[in-house]
């Protein structure tokens, strides 16, 4: 199981923070469509099913992860290593989604892009629905908080509440 740190935050723009990214010689690692179905029972954990929609390629998983779904810009959560959705576990995947018991609660399409360096990942979101814009950073703990301190007043001058 990974733990996982990361600042999210919504924003009015995305351009400031890719550009951050290509200033700093983050390395641009993917562009893709994203749909994510999330699925909760009450209780403290939610599943995601995630569809990527690659130029080439699609590729679709399921996780699970802590319910993290709230506006506080640090989050630190649990979450399960990926499992491939494909055409020979469908049927298993929707019958676990029934056994525990979860529902659909909400659906969210967007473009994603991911830069990396080092141990920082930044995931910019420009939703299509509903529609936004979120930045995550995430990674090691003391060098995320490190990037994060240096983007605030961006940060600060972009943020939507």
């Amino acid at each position: 199981m990974n733990k996982e740190y990361e600042y999210s935050f919504k924003v009015k723009d995305i351009k400031d923070f890719v550009q951050y990214c290509i200033l700093n010689e983050y390395e641009k690692k993917e562009e893709y469509l994203q749909t994510r179905i999330l699925y909760k029972n009450g209780g403290p954990v939610m599943a995601r099913i995630t569809e990527n929609i690659y130029s080439d390629y699609v590729k679709k998983v399921l996780n699970f992860k802590d319910d993290n779904l709230n506006d506080k810009t640090l989050k630190i959560s649990r979450e399960t290593k990926d499992l491939v959705v494909n055409d020979d576990n469908q049927e298993f995947v929707d019958s676990l989604i029934e056994i525990l018991d979860l529902t659909n609660k909400k659906v969210l399409k967007r473009n994603r892009f991911v830069f990396e360096k080092n141990n920082v990942k930044f995931e910019i979101d420009e939703y299509i629905e509903p529609v936004m814009n979120v930045v995550a950073i995430e990674g090691l703990q003391e060098e995320v908080d490190f990037v994060y301190k240096e983007l605030e007043e961006i940060i600060n001058c972009n943020r939507v509440d």
